[in-house]
């Protein structure tokens, strides 16, 4: 008697949190909308359409502050709402354009430098019209040389600081040809100078930035160099170039659990150098370590792209042949082993050797131990070594 109550507390909401849920998810999708409508869903897209909004942010706050002088009457008044429409017209513009997509395949499609070159210009002209306190549109103007000192090269902050010194240079002129009642004597002159020397400080600080930049970059690829050397060193063996016994059994390890899950099998081949230890006798370790890098890359010839050779210990190797039976090992193997019985190996003053090995195979199935399947190669290995080397044992 008592579920059908239960059952319809459970599907309908008594406190309205279900409501509320639904409407913030509803808000989060609208607020998602209107991003990649404005923004668009590409993440580097995004990145230009915000500086670039940014951008028109600052000169919405320009064009403000130019109005806030126009009502205290600082301002010559027919020009302000029409420099308002250029200024502002401008950089819309200039967001719709990158956001349209049409200048992706430019070299900056972010458009720093024309923003950049925009945004002085009209400064330059509120400087003309804003009469005494055009001083104050050089703060305004440091922001903008700012803004472009981390996306721009040094060649193209060069470019603005020159267009700054015109553009300034030549409302300065302006100025000292129709001073204004209340300038002191030499006052646009130092205007000029505190602009100067602002074009040059942001030149020069913008030259250090990118030396630094380069100097990162390449401590960046050095220390990428040397993490890629440490982690050679790690997994290889330095000898052979083959793969150490750590890096070996992580790769056991995961072919193994890749059989497990694909249903397939490996197999793994334990090879002995055969009389090594003479070989270090007689002629030296020196040929001792010819012998095994020859070894190496007479193996490595004989081998798929996806079979693994590692270094064991001493004069024994490893082999890992992913998704293989017995009979394919079989054949590989008999390859490698052919391969090193016909090499020859100077030792000096005109003198060769040869060398063979002998090997043991085994077949690894998913889910199996890969120490048992060792252990099984292992002494298949010694029944090689018992039958008279350089052969082949499966186990």
């Amino acid at each position: 008697m008592h579920d059908l109550p239960v059952a319809a507390d459970q599907g309908a909401p008594t406190d309205g949190r279900a409501g509320m849920r639904t409407l913030h998810e509803g808000d989060d999708s609208l607020l998602i909308r209107i991003k990649n409508l404005l923004l668009s869903r590409d993440i580097r897209q995004q990145i230009r359409l915000a500086q670039a909004g940014l951008a028109n942010l600052l000169m919405l706050a320009c064009v403000g502050m130019l109005h806030w002088l126009d009502a205290a009457g600082a301002t010559n008044h027919p020009y302000v709402w029409p420099w308002t429409l250029s200024a502002v017209g401008g950089m819309v513009a200039v967001f719709a354009l990158i956001r349209s997509g049409r200048v992706m395949h430019w070299r900056d499609p972010s458009l720093t430098l024309q923003q950049m070159l925009y945004a002085i210009l009209c400064s330059a002209l509120a400087y003309c019209i804003t009469g005494s306190a055009r001083a104050t549109v050089i703060p305004i103007l440091a922001v903008v040389l700012m803004f472009g000192m981390f996306g721009m090269t040094l060649r193209q902050v060069t470019i603005v600081g020159i267009f700054t010194l015109m553009c300034f240079g030549a409302a300065g002129a302006y100025w000292m040809e129709h001073p204004h009642p209340s300038d002191a004597p030499g006052v646009e002159v130092a205007h000029l100078m505190i602009i100067t020397i602002m074009v040059a400080g942001v030149v020069l600080l913008t030259g250090r930035l990118h030396g630094m930049r380069e100097r990162s970059r390449r401590q960046k690829a050095a220390l990428s160099t040397a993490l890629e050397r440490i982690r050679e060193l790690a997994t290889r063996d330095e000898l052979t170039g083959c793969f150490n016994r750590r890096a070996m059994l992580e790769r056991m390890a995961e072919e193994s659990l890749r059989c497990v899950r694909n249903s397939t099998s490996m197999c793994l081949v334990l090879l002995d150098l055969d009389h090594f230890k003479r070989i270090n006798d007689v002629h030296g370790h020196a040929a001792g370590d010819l012998v095994l890098r020859g070894f190496a890359e007479a193996a490595r010839s004989q081998l798929r792209a996806t079979d693994v050779l590692g270094r064991w210990g001493g004069e024994e190797f490893l082999l890992m042949l992913p998704v293989c039976d017995i009979d394919h090992a079989r054949q590989c193997v008999t390859r490698v082993l052919n391969r090193l019985s016909s090499s020859r190996f100077e030792v000096g003053e005109g003198a060769t050797l040869m060398a063979t090995c002998s090997a043991g195979v085994t077949q690894c199935d998913g889910g199996e131990s890969i120490v048992a399947a060792i252990e099984r190669a292992d002494k298949a290995l010694y029944r090689a070594k018992a039958e008279g080397r350089n052969r082949l044992i499966c186990g």
